[in-house]
């Protein structure tokens, strides 16, 4: 009976915890926290396998420093989660490992997730055909969910989107029937600051730093449509991207130019499968939006890259 009942009361110590391991909230939180981790490549596309060991390594370390934050209300996955691929032993392996960060997870997909097939060509992944495409979109739903989806996060809406088009020659686009939704979705939420998820950043966001960065292929597509969506519904207020990898220590990291058409802040994430990882924290607060950069090799905040978006 005693053991019954103790049961019981850790069941419920848990599910006030959101998840056990997770610690409480601090008391009076005004602003709910979202942690974006981009690009993770889990194990690591690094084959070298001293530096593949210790890239492992970092991103271990980076997950138990996230898991030691107390007032952490969500984990965003902005996609490329896997090692290279899209087939479902690779999206088992990256799962299992995203499945060590406790609390609430939400997930979108990135090319390679979705664009490729098993094949390198000169060191680079081959585009699989439609077929197999639709393939591993069947895969990342059995592991890990909806390719769009919206949730609720205090006074904020978040909006997380995955490059759904088989069809297209850009392995960032989005399919007519995902933008459809958007729209519709922005439409019935016009008065709701809004954040929008996706794998690749609005083109004309960044500051070139080497010759891909200009390359329609690292920017979200269709463009001419987002464009006319953003300008039409000025309630989104940020586009949180990876994609280009692109690391704090790049001037475009944090710039104006990130803001696009002057209205919408692109926040930049950088890939956790390289020399040391960093991640963005979003502060949501009543009345602006904060987001911090952390330097997990550090253990330290980045202060001077610190970004306020006011409502």
């Amino acid at each position: 009976m005693f053991r019954t009942i103790l049961c019981f009361f850790l069941s419920l110590s848990c599910l006030a915890f959101a998840g056990c391991g997770l610690p409480p909230a601090p008391a009076g939180k005004e602003y709910e926290r979202v942690v974006v981790i981009s690009d993770l490549h889990y194990p690591s596309k690094t084959r070298d396998n001293p530096k593949r060991q210790a890239i492992m390594d970092n991103k271990a370390k980076a997950r138990e420093d996230i898991n030691s934050w107390q007032d952490v209300d969500l984990k965003v996955f902005t996609g490329d989660m896997v090692e290279m691929y899209g087939s479902m032993n690779q999206m088992e392996e990256a799962k299992q490992f995203i499945d060590g960060f406790a609390g609430e997870k939400a997930y979108l997909a990135g090319n390679h997730e979705l664009f490729y097939k098993e094949e390198l060509k000169d060191g680079k992944p081959v585009m699989a055909d439609p077929a197999l495409r639709k393939a591993h979109e069947d895969n990342y739903r059995k592991v890990f969910g909806p390719l769009h989806s919206t949730k609720t996060l205090g006074q904020y809406l978040l909006v997380f989107l995955s490059p759904e088009d088989t069809e297209s020659r850009f392995p960032v686009a989005m399919a007519k029937e995902e933008m459809d939704w958007l729209r519709q979705t922005l439409k019935e939420n016009q008065n709701t600051p809004t954040l929008i998820f996706y794998h690749a950043p609005l083109s004309d966001t960044m500051i070139p730093y080497n010759d891909k960065i200009g390359n329609p292929r690292n920017f979200a597509q269709p463009a001419g449509d987002i464009d006319l969506i953003l300008l039409t519904n000025p309630q989104v207020k940020l586009w949180v991207s990876g994609h280009t990898h692109t690391p704090p220590t790049q001037p475009t990291f944090a710039s104006e130019v990130n803001y696009y058409h002057g209205k919408v802040l692109d926040v930049y994430n950088p890939t956790w499968d390289g020399k040391q990882v960093w991640s963005n924290s979003i502060y949501l607060y009543k009345d602006k939006i904060v987001i911090k950069t952390y330097d997990h090799k550090k253990g330290a905040w980045m202060d001077e890259l610190t970004r306020t978006v006011m409502l």
